[in-house]
């Protein structure tokens, strides 16, 4: 990381030798899950060489556009055919949730079979025969983790369904979400910040609300600013109190440096080496970590991994350092010394929703799209439906909108099924919107969730009454009426109902409606 003129993570370099703090990359299977403790070893692949680390997926999946998903070590990837998977395969060979894909702690991207009904095969891109690829594959048995890199494709269920792991980040993805024309002066604002931050290498402090989007505010910062290595999340609340536990998070730990170490593991700080050090809830922050952090970041603590030898020599690891607070700095308990570390280059005041409404419906766009390729719902919001959200009251900000806007997919999606309707295109209405709004609100024990200011526009007299009903709930009189007004249109009929037009037609045919 750099400090103002000075360059200086605890000292530099980016040396990737394998020694005890930092493990050879070699290919070496491990069958222990990607978070847990690990227990016995298995060989599984010898190829050996300098492992190649996969930064995206592939995802193919029959009848269905191409899907390219970025790969972020913080998270863990779920494929099956269940909705709630991160991404969902909609074919019967695929079982509900079929795999997990997850980076390990020894920094290696790891498969596992979520004991699936049709099993997982692992191979190569080349070997993909014409016919049958599962010939050519191995098929990978359950509860066991797979170390996978770049070329390496995984088969799910027929082989029809597969993922194949990308060296590269397409530059689509890595451009991120650019602030569109009609967005709002904060949002203009916030996105010239985070240029200007990917043009320099000066620490950063992002400060706002929790559910302002501080997260993905720091990734767009590294994914834009260059860096090759990867980006680390430092949760500063999650720390642990005890000294060896800290040392082993932040730097690692050899192999046999405590009962159940059977691996060596990669600390947060050596994880980050060439890339981001993102330190999140950083006024959370233990005082035995500040203490352990300021010495690495002055460069007079040991870097040494847990359990390593004396003589051990490792280059230190240099990092772009960004860290995040709900709270001014003055007002945490920070040690004033890190303090000045963190506030030595770069600012960021996030905005909130309320003051960016402007926002509100190019975020549900943004949302309704990531549903579409990701979970495979196809849903729109009626204009009524989205004005409400955008004068509504949300205190958990970016966070709690998204929230929203998936669940009344979902309960959509699953109101049809429970009518018996073909899965067409879903139309969300208002009030299956304040619906909603008022069960959540219930349970948050308060009242019912209300515009924050008079809205600017009202909907009209048509609109209120076309969403009184349920598509399950419209009569044939209820049909026919809206038809007859219309002169027999069936589009602007659907409207008039508040329900989609493929709804309508499916109504329209269970009814017996010409």
């Amino acid at each position: 990381m750099k400090t103002g003129d000075e360059e200086s993570s605890g000292a530099g370099g980016n040396g990737r030798s394998s020694t005890p703090g930092r493990p050879s990359r070699s290919r070496t299977q491990h069958s222990e899950p990607a978070s847990s403790t690990p227990t016995e070893e298995l060989a599984f692949d010898t190829r050996g060489g300098e492992y190649r680390e996969p930064k995206a997926l592939r995802v193919q999946r029959e009848g269905i556009e191409e899907l390219t998903v970025r790969l972020y070590p913080d998270r863990s990837y779920v494929f099956g055919r269940a909705p709630e998977c991160t991404v969902v395969f909609p074919h019967d060979a695929v079982s509900r949730q079929h795999g997990r894909l997850a980076f390990r702690e020894d920094h290696r991207w790891v498969y596992r079979d979520l004991n699936s009904r049709n099993g997982s095969y692992l191979g190569r891109e080349e070997e993909q025969g014409l016919l049958d690829p599962r010939l050519h594959f191995q098929r990978v048995g359950p509860s066991r983790d797979w170390v996978l890199e770049v070329g390496d494709v995984v088969l799910l269920g027929n082989g029809k369904s597969r993922v194949t792991l990308l060296a590269e980040v397409p530059p689509e993805l890595v451009a991120g979400a650019r602030a569109k024309r009609d967005a709002s002066p904060a949002t203009v604002q916030l996105e010239r910040s985070i240029e200007r931050c990917a043009r320099h290498h000066l620490p950063v402090f992002l400060r706002g609300d929790s559910g302002t989007g501080k997260t993905f505010i720091a990734r767009e910062i590294h994914s834009r600013s260059g860096l090759e290595g990867n980006f680390v999340i430092l949760n500063c609340g999650r720390l642990p109190q005890d000294p060896a536990a800290l040392q082993s998070e932040l730097l690692g730990h050899v192999k046999g440096a405590y009962t159940g170490a059977s691996i060596a593991r990669v600390g947060k700080l050596y994880s980050a080496n060439g890339g981001t050090l993102f330190l999140d809830e950083v006024e959370f922050l233990p005082r035995l970590a500040q203490d352990f952090l300021v010495d690495v970041l002055e460069g007079s603590g040991s870097l040494a991994p847990l359990g390593a030898p004396a003589d051990f020599r490792e280059p230190p690891p240099r990092f772009r350092l960004i860290s995040a607070s709900k709270a001014p700095l003055r007002q945490t308990d920070l040690r004033p010394d890190l303090a000045q570390r963190l506030a030595a280059g770069d600012f960021i005041i996030l905005p909130t929703l309320e003051e960016r409404r402007e926002d509100i419906p190019n975020l549900v766009e943004t949302f309704l799209h990531r549903l579409k390729v990701e979970q495979q719902y196809d849903a729109e919001l009626t204009r009524e439906a989205i004005e409400f959200l955008r004068e509504a009251s949300w205190p958990g900000q970016i966070r709690e909108l998204e929230s929203t806007v998936r669940t009344v997919v979902a309960r959509e999606v699953a109101h049809q099924e429970l009518e018996g309707l073909a899965p067409y295109r879903t139309l969300v209405t208002l009030e299956a919107v304040k619906s909603y709004l008022e069960q959540r609100e219930l349970g948050f024990g308060g009242t019912s969730s209300a515009p924050t200011k008079k809205r600017t526009t009202q909907p009209s007299v048509e609109s209120v009454a076309a969403v009184r009903k349920r598509p399950g709930d419209l009569t044939e009189q209820d049909i026919r009426g809206a038809l007859e007004k219309h002169q027999g249109n069936k589009t602007r009929a659907a409207q008039e109902l508040g329900i989609a037009l493929n709804t309508l037609k499916a109504r329209m045919k269970a009814l017996g409606v010409e």
